[in-house]
């Protein structure tokens, strides 16, 4: 017998041009993740005016469809109706890995973009002698500076077990004994010893003998053991009681995922690291252009797979032996590159928030932390991150070229050149390695600004800002809007919701509001975008294109509508202050459900800024919200 869901899952599947142009289907706790083969722009309109579809969100490589809680059941029902995908073209390979990589580190991002200018700004402090590294001052700053770097296996523990669909939990216990003093403490001892020259002891893991190796700022080690932890969960019997299942989970990953990791998953990583560095190093002697062309094209997408710290051991075994290294130049355009691809973007694109994250991930690149603009910016755009590859290939065969040598180590960034001037003084190299970096820079730039295609959200925002004079004067103010409150009552930050889905804002910005009345409220003029079965959250689009959900109290859809009147149907204009439902709120509180009332803009992303109320009561009228 065909059910609700199995009707929804048909049209979904249907507007999203078949089963043949789904490549792969996930979800989260409240909506749809698709990779698609083409992703239908026409449709977009017509998926959200599906009964019980929230919003649409296409943006990072990713289709997403914002269901609500009852995202299980709809996904359920699409999975049958797929046909099992033969993954025969690299690009869709390709493809998944970029979404993935981008939705795990997307998160991330403006912390380690705010780091990266902080420990640029430490390290000049120090470079110019305004702060030593001896004292207080530097040390708490570069410890503020570091510590996502240092720690980076945690913060993404934690984002990859979101994106796997996992408790963040469990990621964060993996990556803690990754990152474990015990086992740190063990690495730099065994460390000191090889280089002195002692015997390195070994030890075993119940017979099977164990590789040390220093995790922190370590990438895919933690990924493949969030994702195997996940695999792990999944194959648990599913009629398993609640309480074992709860305590079962975090015991299988102490004592199974995390020495799998130490055993296997870690040292696997790090051999292939091994053998691109060995590769490299050969590659130097037969051809220096060729290998600085290589090096500087894939020193990159060595960091996105997270094993460019295989070239560190390396780098510095030449200085301690040589003196000198060869590598570390060969370096500094891979970083241009990346820079001049972000302002590429920065100039193209007519988008005000990709605007301001590109200028702040190409200053962010300028002082050696290239992963915001690498997962921000030029990753998921794809050509960028080409261009800026490219363009780096180029600069890095020229410096090669002329053996540009590096006689000490660093953060690679803007003062790398600083450490490529020898203890003789300025020579034609420092001066070809300059020019050198500038040529890498223009080109990318350039590459980047006359080939790269306009994303959708440029090209929306290229058609609202053509013809100004022809505009309305109505739609000048698209922007700008005030909502007003729907109900009275005490004022929530929406993180300080009791709901991880509310309180991360992945569904969009917005704040909650403990109401002490029963009756909801048009926020604006404009009309019902949507209606749960349930009657307990409804979805409003005003005039203006602000798309408003308010979800009445947390967990409310388990009452499938009892207590809740609906008072307005979907698709129906409302004007503000009109009444859109009424709900009971003594009979929701005495079942035991919480009142909180988040209300939140799903279309955030299409304005500069949120912003919220300031007062810590409102009544029904008051300012709740603006866009900007």
């Amino acid at each position: 017998m065909t059910t609700y869901h199995d009707h929804l899952a048909h049209q979904v599947v249907k507007q999203l041009g078949g089963s043949n142009n789904i490549i792969r289907v996930s979800h989260c706790t409240t909506r749809l993740r698709f990779q698609l083969k083409r992703v239908p722009i026409e449709a977009i309109k017509e998926i959200k005016n599906l009964p019980d579809v929230i919003s649409v969100i296409h943006t990072g490589g990713l289709f997403q469809i914002v269901i609500g809680t009852h995202v299980e059941k709809l996904y359920q029902s699409i999975l049958p109706l797929l046909k099992p995908q033969k993954h025969t073209h690299f690009s869709h390979w390709m493809g998944a890995i970029i979404n993935t990589i981008t939705g795990i580190f997307h998160p991330l991002l403006w912390l380690l973009s705010a780091g990266g200018i902080l420990k640029g700004f430490v390290l000049l402090s120090s470079n110019l002698g305004w702060i030593t590294i001896n004292s207080g001052t530097y040390r708490i700053l570069f410890s503020a500076a570091d510590t996502i770097f240092f720690f980076l296996p945690i913060f993404l523990g934690y984002t990859a077990a979101k994106y796997f669909n996992s408790n963040p939990l469990f990621g964060i216990a993996i990556a803690g004994a990754l990152v474990h003093p015990e086992i740190t403490t063990h690495v730099n001892w065994l460390f000191f010893q090889q280089i002195s020259g002692q015997e390195v002891p070994s030890e075993n893991f119940m017979g099977l003998p164990i590789l040390y190796l220093n995790y922190s700022t370590s990438v895919i080690p933690i990924l493949f053991a969030t994702w195997f932890n996940v695999r792990l969960e999944q194959a648990l019997p599913k009629n398993l009681s609640t309480f074992l299942y709860n305590w079962l989970t975090p015991f299988l990953c102490l004592t199974i995922t995390i020495p799998i990791t130490f055993l296997v998953i870690g040292p696997l990583s790090t051999f292939i690291a091994n053998m691109i560095s060995s590769g490299i190093v050969y590659l130097y002697h037969t051809s220096p252009e060729l290998a600085g062309g290589v090096i500087g094209a894939i020193w990159q997408m060595l960091v996105v797979l997270g094993i460019h710290w295989c070239l560190v051991p390396i780098m510095m075994n030449n200085i301690a032996i040589d003196g000198y290294s060869l590598i570390i130049p060969l370096l500094i355009p891979a970083i241009f590159g990346q820079v001049g691809a972000c302002l590429g973007i920065f100039l193209k694109t007519h988008n005000n928030k990709t605007r301001g994250y590109a200028g702040s991930a190409a200053i962010t690149a300028l002082f050696g932390v290239t992963e915001p603009a690498i997962y921000g910016i030029t990753l998921p755009r794809k050509w960028p991150f080409i261009f800026g590859c490219f363009s780096a290939a180029i600069g890095s065969s020229i410096i090669a070229s002329f053996h540009v040598k590096s006689y000490s180590m660093g953060l690679l960034s803007l003062f790398s050149f600083i450490q490529i001037i020898s203890p003789q003084g300025i020579d034609n190299t420092v001066v070809v390695c300059i020019l050198a970096t500038l040529l890498t820079l223009a080109l990318s730039v350039t590459l980047t600004y006359f080939f790269t295609p306009h994303t959708h959200e440029d090209a929306k925002q290229i058609e609202s800002n053509a013809s100004p004079t022809l505009t309305p004067p109505s739609s000048l103010q698209k922007q700008h809007l005030q909502i007003a409150s729907p109900l009275s009552g005490e004022v929530v930050p929406l993180s300080m919701v009791n709901d991880p889905t509310f309180a991360s804002e992945i569904m969009g910005q917005g704040v909650a509001i403990r109401p002490d009345s029963g009756t909801l409220f048009a926020p604006f003029d404009g009309y019902v975008a949507s209606i749960f079965k349930s009657h307990h959250a409804i979805g409003l689009k005003s005039e203006q294109g602000v798309e408003l959900l308010i979800h009445i109290g947390l967990d409310t859809v388990k009452l499938q509508g009892d207590g809740f009147s609906l008072l307005v149907q979907t698709g129906e204009k409302i004007t503000e202050g009109m009444p859109l439902i009424q709900f009971d709120l003594d009979k929701i509180t005495h079942l035991g459900f919480d009142t909180t009332t988040p209300i939140f803009i799903t279309n955030s992303h299409d304005y500069l800024e949120i912003l919220s109320t300031h007062e810590a009561y409102v009544k029904v009228g008051d300012r709740l919200l603006t866009t900007l």
